[in-house]
């Protein structure tokens, strides 16, 4: 009977550990099939994250493809107004030196007009012939004293240094217009 007592309890035992393994059983099958759908869901996770990083650095590397040809188009349209600006400067400046250098020409033809009406004393008889006229007759003068011979003297090369004088002046005039 005791063996009969001690075969149930071991029965019981073994029903009790049958039970309990086949719970421990399907307690590790719903862990491992509840950790299976959370390596599922990480897995999902995982190549979502992958996908969104991938979009992130075509979106990233467009931004500054979009930014590096934005720089380079304004650089270039900045670039042509500094020119066309630059162009119009020069053009300015050109044209003023032009009426400038006109200004210049006009005064001083009207200069040589007038330092030729100045020479021009009687008829169309400039100040040369009438400063080699005068020095003829000058040398026709034979004074007897000393003092007028060297007065007239005097006058004689006070006349051939003005003569010289004007003609070196209307010499750089006519080299000035050429």
């Amino acid at each position: 009977m005791t063996e009969h007592k001690d075969n149930q309890q071991l029965d019981g035992k073994e029903l009790i550990a049958n039970e309990s393994s086949d719970e421990q059983i399907r307690f590790l099958t719903k862990t491992v099939d509840s950790l299976s759908t959370e390596l599922e869901r990480v897995k999902e996770n995982l190549q979502k994250r992958k996908s969104e990083n991938t979009t992130l650095k075509v979106l990233f590397y467009t931004g500054l493809l979009v930014l590096l040809v934005g720089f380079l188009y304004s650089n270039s349209v900045l670039q042509r107004a500094h020119m066309r600006s630059l162009e119009k400067n020069i053009i300015s400046l050109e044209q003023r030196l032009s009426n400038g250098i006109n200004q210049v020409k006009m005064n001083m033809d009207l200069n040589i007009q007038e330092a030729k009406k100045e020479l021009k004393l009687i008829e169309d008889v400039d100040i040369f012939t009438v400063l080699s006229r005068m020095d003829y007759a000058i040398s026709q003068l034979h004074p007897e004293k000393e003092q007028t011979v060297m007065l007239v003297n005097q006058v004689r090369l006070d006349t051939d240094e003005f003569t010289r004088l004007l003609k070196n002046q209307t010499g750089k005039l006519k080299f000035k217009l050429k």
